[in-house]
């Protein structure tokens, strides 16, 4: 029997951050024989460590502290860490999500919303030894749009047991303090539940008056959340993915460069913490909700004209001023956002995509997909699943 390497997988499975994260680390196993797995259920903040006396090929970890990057290079073992931490050894490569690009998208997302206020609210735990590139990205493309951005500073912690109340108090009176209305940015969806519920706590309605948008996908978090809270996907499967085949390819022997392997996120899952269009000009906001509740009917630019007292000209000048881009290139947009979403949430064919998204013909749909992300939609589906389901042809 050929050797099954043995791998220990150290990241928490209580999220669906990490649950993705390990399927697919799985999805990579089963593809080219399978591993074996040290991997016991953890929680978000619970300690990660190697078993004592544990012998094995290779090791996944979300390396959030300096005694676990230093048990696991005391090891030998090439190693992968899937967190946005970086502690510089050679041994342990990084593979994970692009935080440079999950800042700008969910700038944009605001953006495209009409918001002119806007606030960060990062991670609810100092994090000795981390940068948050993430929060940076965020405030420099407001930055470049011509907007500033606030940033909330949190108490620390005095692990009293009202500590959850003062901390409650303290960030519900810098959320009162935000001109309004403000989208607002949180690290994760953890720390997004606890703005919705400050919010509720000072009174302030959310979306109407600060737009809540979490910065990593967990959909426990976003249902427990008073509105569900929109998040954005960091494409965590795939991570994971990514992150074995990078393993494999080191316990192989094959060098590995000092550069991340940076995943790309899927996009925004928009739910209602952030359903707010904030454009002072009546028609063009009515022009925009109606393309955004419409576009995957397969309504045309005609279509809103009849819906919005504007002639063409002046409805695509609105446009190109506020948006930056013509109705046209808008209802593009929407549709494939939409397509995105449901490439990856679903196992329909390419034709049944197509017509729910507002394409009459599949043909269309994929040159048009093509044109604008870049790659085909089975290739789309193919690189953010990562785990073998049925696949149709474009």
């Amino acid at each position: 029997m050929s050797h099954q390497p043995s791998i220990a997988i150290l990241v928490e499975t209580s999220t669906s951050w990490g649950a993705q994260i390990v399927r697919g680390i799985a999805d990579y196993s089963h593809r080219i024989g399978p591993w074996r797995f040290y991997l016991e259920p953890r929680g978000r903040y619970e300690q990660l460590c190697l078993p004592t006396g544990w012998q094995g090929d290779g090791v996944i970890a979300r390396v959030t502290t300096q005694p676990l990057a230093d048990d696991i290079c005391a090891t030998g073992l090439p190693a992968v860490n899937v967190s946005w931490y970086e502690y510089g050894y050679p041994q342990i490569a990084r593979c994970t999500a692009d935080e440079h690009q999950c800042g700008i998208i969910a700038a944009q997302h605001f953006l495209d919303r009409g918001l002119q206020h806007f606030a960060y609210c990062g991670p609810s735990r100092r994090r000795t030894g981390y940068t948050d590139r993430f929060g940076k990205s965020f405030v420099d493309a407001l930055a470049e749009a011509g907007f500033r951005c606030g940033v909330y500073h949190p108490l620390a912690r005095r692990g009293r047991a009202d500590d959850w109340q003062r901390r409650l108090a303290h960030l519900s009176q810098w959320l009162a303090g935000l001109p309004k209305p403000c989208g607002v940015l949180t690290f994760d969806d953890v720390r997004g539940r606890q703005v919705t519920e400050a919010c509720h706590y000072a009174g302030i309605h959310v979306p109407d008056e600060v737009a809540v948008l979490g910065g990593e996908s967990d959909d426990l978090m976003s249902a427990v959340s008073n509105p569900p809270l929109s998040s954005i996907d960091h494409a965590a499967r795939r991570v994971g993915h990514e992150a074995a085949a990078l393993l494999d390819r080191m316990m192989r022997g094959e060098s590995i460069g000092p550069q991340p392997k940076l995943i790309p996120p899927i996009g925004i899952i928009s739910r209602p913490s952030t359903d707010i269009l904030t454009i002072d000009d009546e028609f063009l906001a009515e022009a925009i909700r109606f393309i955004r509740d419409h576009a995957h009917e397969g309504i045309q630019v005609a279509e809103v004209l009849v819906h919005v007292p504007l002639s063409r000209r002046v409805l695509e000048q609105r446009f190109a001023d506020v948006l930056g881009r013509s109705p046209a290139a808008e209802i593009r947009r929407v549709r494939l956002e939409r397509a995105k979403r449901m490439l990856v949430d679903t196992d329909l064919s390419m034709p049944q995509v197509a017509a729910s998204c507002g394409f009459n013909q599949a043909e269309v749909f994929t040159r048009t997909f093509g044109r604008e992300i870049g790659q085909t939609p089975t290739a789309y589906r193919r690189q953010n699943r990562m785990g073998g389901e049925r696949t149709t042809n474009d």
